[in-house]
């Protein structure tokens, strides 16, 4: 009974790294795409999304 919990441990650690990883590669992904939107001058900055999220992170 022991070993199938800590194979299931085992298998739901492995599933999180997988999951980590495409999350990653996901926000790099991300991060490239805006990096290019500003070299060619096409980053838009959302000045009310931005405003909301600087006057939530003061409360």
């Amino acid at each position: 009974m022991i070993n199938r919990v800590g194979a299931n441990t085992q298998m739901i650690s492995t599933q999180q790294k997988r999951t980590q990883n495409v999350q990653k590669q996901e926000k790099l992904g991300r991060v490239e795409e805006i990096k290019e939107q500003i070299k060619n001058g096409e980053y838009k900055i959302d000045i009310d999304k931005t405003a909301e999220a600087l006057a939530k992170s003061l409360l």
